[in-house]
Protein backbone atom coordinates (compact mmCIF):
# COMPACT_ATOMS: atom_id res chain seq x y z
CA UNK A 1 0.00 0.00 0.00
CA UNK A 2 1.29 3.45 -0.77
CA UNK A 3 1.06 6.70 1.19
CA UNK A 4 -1.64 8.17 -1.07
CA UNK A 5 -4.09 5.36 -0.41
CA UNK A 6 -3.77 5.77 3.41
CA UNK A 7 -4.08 9.56 3.42
CA UNK A 8 -7.84 9.73 2.69
CA UNK A 9 -9.00 7.18 5.32
CA UNK A 10 -6.77 8.74 8.00
CA UNK A 11 -8.03 12.26 7.21
CA UNK A 12 -11.62 11.01 7.21
CA UNK A 13 -11.12 9.37 10.62
CA UNK A 14 -9.59 12.57 12.06
CA UNK A 15 -12.43 14.74 10.72
CA UNK A 16 -15.09 12.35 12.03
CA UNK A 17 -13.51 12.20 15.47
CA UNK A 18 -13.37 16.01 15.62
CA UNK A 19 -16.99 16.30 14.53
CA UNK A 20 -18.07 13.69 17.08
CA UNK A 21 -16.57 15.82 19.86
CA UNK A 22 -18.20 19.01 18.61
CA UNK A 23 -21.84 19.87 19.02
CA UNK A 24 -24.10 22.73 18.03
CA UNK A 25 -25.46 22.79 21.60
CA UNK A 26 -23.56 24.77 24.20
CA UNK A 27 -22.71 23.24 27.55
CA UNK A 28 -25.49 25.24 29.22
CA UNK A 29 -28.02 24.07 26.65
CA UNK A 30 -27.00 20.46 27.28
CA UNK A 31 -27.45 20.94 31.04
CA UNK A 32 -30.85 22.55 30.53
CA UNK A 33 -31.91 19.73 28.20
CA UNK A 34 -31.00 17.24 30.92
CA UNK A 35 -32.96 19.17 33.57
CA UNK A 36 -35.96 19.65 31.28
CA UNK A 37 -36.29 15.94 30.57
CA UNK A 38 -38.67 13.84 32.64
CA UNK A 39 -35.90 11.29 33.15
CA UNK A 40 -34.02 13.57 35.52
CA UNK A 41 -34.28 12.16 39.08
CA UNK A 42 -34.96 15.51 40.78
CA UNK A 43 -38.03 16.32 38.70
CA UNK A 44 -41.29 14.62 39.68
CA UNK A 45 -43.17 12.73 37.03
CA UNK A 46 -46.34 14.32 35.63
CA UNK A 47 -49.16 14.04 38.15
CA UNK A 48 -46.85 13.58 41.13
CA UNK A 49 -46.97 16.07 43.98
CA UNK A 50 -43.93 18.37 43.80
CA UNK A 51 -41.67 18.42 46.85
CA UNK A 52 -41.95 21.25 49.36
CA UNK A 53 -39.18 23.75 48.89
CA UNK A 54 -37.04 24.35 51.98
CA UNK A 55 -37.70 28.11 51.80
CA UNK A 56 -41.45 27.50 52.12
CA UNK A 57 -41.14 25.46 55.29
CA UNK A 58 -39.82 28.16 57.63
CA UNK A 59 -41.78 31.32 56.94
CA UNK A 60 -40.96 34.27 59.12
CA UNK A 61 -43.33 37.15 59.69
CA UNK A 62 -42.82 40.66 60.91
CA UNK A 63 -43.88 41.04 64.52
CA UNK A 64 -46.06 44.12 64.08
CA UNK A 65 -46.59 44.87 60.37
CA UNK A 66 -49.43 43.93 58.03
CA UNK A 67 -49.84 44.61 54.32
CA UNK A 68 -53.30 45.79 53.27
CA UNK A 69 -54.31 45.64 49.59
CA UNK A 70 -57.11 47.94 48.47
CA UNK A 71 -59.38 48.37 45.45
CA UNK A 72 -58.03 51.11 43.19
CA UNK A 73 -61.54 52.22 42.18
CA UNK A 74 -62.55 52.88 45.79
CA UNK A 75 -59.15 54.31 46.65
CA UNK A 76 -57.10 54.39 49.82
CA UNK A 77 -58.89 57.20 51.67
CA UNK A 78 -61.22 54.88 53.65
CA UNK A 79 -58.19 52.73 54.53
CA UNK A 80 -56.12 55.71 55.68
CA UNK A 81 -59.02 56.88 57.83
CA UNK A 82 -59.29 53.40 59.41
CA UNK A 83 -55.52 53.35 60.05
CA UNK A 84 -55.71 56.65 61.95
CA UNK A 85 -58.80 55.49 63.87
CA UNK A 86 -57.08 52.25 64.89
CA UNK A 87 -54.01 54.14 66.10
CA UNK A 88 -51.72 52.41 63.60
CA UNK A 89 -49.14 54.05 61.36
CA UNK A 90 -48.32 53.82 57.67
CA UNK A 91 -44.86 52.43 56.98
CA UNK A 92 -44.95 52.36 53.19
CA UNK A 93 -47.42 53.10 50.43
CA UNK A 94 -46.95 50.58 47.60
CA UNK A 95 -48.25 52.59 44.66
CA UNK A 96 -47.54 49.88 42.09
CA UNK A 97 -49.36 47.10 43.95
CA UNK A 98 -52.12 49.23 45.49
CA UNK A 99 -51.21 48.25 49.02
CA UNK A 100 -50.11 49.90 52.24
CA UNK A 101 -47.77 48.49 54.90
CA UNK A 102 -49.23 49.26 58.35
CA UNK A 103 -47.51 49.05 61.73
CA UNK A 104 -49.88 47.81 64.43
CA UNK A 105 -49.49 49.61 67.79
CA UNK A 106 -49.90 46.45 69.90
CA UNK A 107 -48.31 43.38 68.26
CA UNK A 108 -50.18 41.08 70.65
CA UNK A 109 -53.42 42.06 68.91
CA UNK A 110 -52.26 41.16 65.40
CA UNK A 111 -55.20 38.85 64.65
CA UNK A 112 -57.65 41.46 65.92
CA UNK A 113 -56.06 44.07 63.64
CA UNK A 114 -56.31 41.76 60.62
CA UNK A 115 -60.03 41.21 61.26
CA UNK A 116 -60.54 44.97 61.75
CA UNK A 117 -58.85 45.97 58.48
CA UNK A 118 -60.58 43.21 56.48
CA UNK A 119 -63.90 44.95 57.22
CA UNK A 120 -62.79 48.36 55.88
CA UNK A 121 -64.51 49.48 52.68
CA UNK A 122 -62.35 48.80 49.61
CA UNK A 123 -59.92 46.42 51.30
CA UNK A 124 -59.23 43.38 49.16
CA UNK A 125 -56.74 41.48 51.32
CA UNK A 126 -54.91 41.76 54.61
CA UNK A 127 -51.80 39.66 55.23
CA UNK A 128 -48.95 39.58 57.67
CA UNK A 129 -45.71 41.03 56.36
CA UNK A 130 -43.31 38.21 55.50
CA UNK A 131 -39.56 38.47 55.99
CA UNK A 132 -37.59 37.22 53.00
CA UNK A 133 -33.82 36.91 53.20
CA UNK A 134 -31.81 37.26 50.01
CA UNK A 135 -28.90 35.36 51.51
CA UNK A 136 -29.79 33.37 54.62
CA UNK A 137 -26.20 33.03 55.82
CA UNK A 138 -25.52 36.78 55.69
CA UNK A 139 -28.83 37.76 57.27
CA UNK A 140 -28.29 35.42 60.23
CA UNK A 141 -24.84 36.94 60.78
CA UNK A 142 -26.42 40.38 60.99
CA UNK A 143 -28.93 39.40 63.68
Amino acid sequence: MNKGSLFFPVCLAVVLSILAGCSTMSRTEKQLAKVDSFDAPDIPSPGAVPPVRPTDSGLEYSRDVIVVSYDIEIGKDPLKKAIRKYGASIIYDYRIGNAIAVRIPDPRKMEEAIVYFEKVKGVLQVSRDRINYLDRRVSLDLL
